[in-house]
């Protein structure tokens, strides 16, 4: 996992060491490594509600199959952690963006593929129990991410799989790409790094706004 946008806070931390802002020098020595800690330490997957799993850090999703109703999710959570999943039919997944997942067939017959968000087009439902509302392969095939065979995992048994590193936000979704196969379909949302926007919004504002009082202050004492 990646650390994103540091930078305001490192300058804050800056201004203290230079003595613009020395008295919140240890302030900012916490914070930034709390914020480090986060960062190397929330590498799970949260249920965050019926159905709905984000998963903040890489792995390797194995995918079989409830007949042509479903496809069945399985994972665990990168070490340290001990989280594992298992037969989850369709969830929706939230994931973030820059890491790199897997997804790999591991029983016979229905392709895995994913799609763009054009797809949302000729799909309804709610998490977990979505459906493809065309049986159309060519609309099907349009929507597939490009190149199609690196967004297509085959049936098992085979050495096949999907290797995404998502570089872009938004809804994506997967599929059976047996185009009769409507119920075999789920949601992928990609979102940023979740780990210290917040901290590092609130730590920098916090910053700014002693500092303005600071010089507020000194140009009162004037």
């Amino acid at each position: 996992m990646r650390i994103f946008f540091l930078g305001p806070l490192y300058s804050v931390y800056f201004l203290c060491t230079i003595g613009v802002m020395p008295t919140l020098k240890s302030t900012f020595s916490s914070i930034l490594v709390a914020t480090l800690c986060i960062t190397h330490t929330s590498a799970l997957t949260v249920s965050e509600s019926a159905n709905v799993y984000s998963v903040n850090e890489g792995v390797s999703f194995d995918i079989a199959n409830s007949g042509a109703s479903n496809f069945l999710f399985s994972w665990s959570d990168p070490d340290p952690s001990t989280n594992s999943f298992s037969a989850l039919a369709d969830p929706t997944l939230v994931l973030t963006i820059g890491e790199t997942y897997t997804f790999q067939r591991t029983s016979s017959l229905h392709p895995f593929i994913i799609m763009d968000n054009s797809a949302s087009a000729f799909i309804s439902g709610t998490d977990g129990s979505y459906l493809r509302t065309t049986s159309n392969s060519t609309l099907i095939s349009a929507a597939t991410l490009t190149p199609v065979a690196n967004f297509t995992a085959d049936p098992g048994p085979t050495t096949d799989f999907i290797s995404w590193t998502p570089d872009a936000l938004g809804d994506f979704w997967y599929t059976c790409s047996v185009s009769s196969h409507t119920g075999m379909t789920g949601l992928i949302s990609v979102v940023p790094e979740p780990s210290s926007f917040a901290l590092i919004a609130s730590a920098t504002a916090f910053a700014l706004a002693c500092l303005r009082r600071r010089v507020g202050l000194s140009k009162e004492a004037k």
